[in-house]
């Protein structure tokens, strides 16, 4: 479903609601961090809205554009190259490719990977903030629907979903919400999530970065969230750099055979764009 203006498609806008409405990314993640509820964010109340210019295309509203690769994910580079060319987005000098993070344990995290997507995110929100820009972050593995570049941005909006997947697609604003494969934040939502990520309080695992941003937007409602419906972006079927690896890619010759299939799969996927 799409909203239309002057005959050009965009995203339907949602604003959060109930702050303790559904149930966050997973069970354990159900409740918000204990003592965020006293937090501050960047020394002002996180309700402000951010207001920005219309833009001629949803990317044209950020000031910096960042790809989480590790730099040994070279064929996820490549693929990645491929999706922002076909937007016209490959040598924008908004655009680069940020070294991921790979920590040396997983801490309180479920995995290594799961930490490395958390802490890369976290700094290039923390990177952000400090400069005073709106920004987007991709994964390497965000494969854009057909239309993305066509989007019209929002006027007001602090956090955007391009990507994710929800349990109730019906009730975004208080659904469970998986993925973060491509989310952008305006300036002031840069600022507000990065000192949210800073002074997380939790209890037990500590969560993803998906769930993060859910125990944000619950404990600061009045922040404005934006879904695009349907999502720009779907996650690509590669060789994932956070779940331990499948069986089939640890044999090189299963590892080809499998890495074809998905190169197939994502073929189907993309369709005509």
């Amino acid at each position: 479903m799409f909203s239309k203006l002057s005959g050009v498609e965009e995203p339907i806008l949602a604003t959060q609601a109930n702050p303790f409405a559904g149930r966050s990314v997973r069970a354990r993640f159900s409740r918000p961090s204990p003592c965020s509820r006293a937090l501050m964010v960047a020394g002002e109340s996180a309700n402000r809205v951010a207001a920005r210019e219309p833009a001629l295309s949803f990317f044209d509203a950020f000031d910096v554009i960042r790809v989480i690769n590790l730099p040994e994910r070279s064929d996820r580079r490549r693929e990645m190259e491929e999706e922002l060319e076909i937007l016209g987005l490959l040598n924008d000098p908004r655009v680069a490719f940020f070294p991921a993070i790979r920590p040396a344990d997983q801490g309180d995290f479920t995995s290594v990977g799961a930490r490395g997507v958390y802490e890369s995110q976290k700094q290039l929100l923390a990177e952000a903030a400090s400069r005073g820009q709106a920004i987007l972050v991709l994964e390497d593995d965000c494969a854009f629907r057909g239309g993305a570049k066509d989007y019209v941005a929002p006027t007001e909006w602090d956090i955007f979903y391009g990507g994710y997947l929800a349990r109730q697609p019906e009730n975004l604003l208080t659904s469970d919400i998986e993925g973060a494969h491509m989310m952008g934040f305006s300036a002031r939502g840069a600022r507000s999530v990065a000192t949210y990520l800073k002074n997380l309080c939790y209890e037990g695992i500590h969560p993803p970065i998906d769930a993060a941003y859910v125990w944000f937007r619950r404990e600061y409602p009045s922040v404005q969230t934006v879904f695009a419906v349907p999502p720009l972006a779907r996650q690509r079927a590669s060789r994932s750099d956070i779940a331990p690896p499948k069986a089939w890619d640890r044999v090189p010759l299963l590892r080809s055979a499998s890495s074809a299939l998905r190169q197939l799969r994502n073929h189907l996927a993309s369709g005509h764009r």
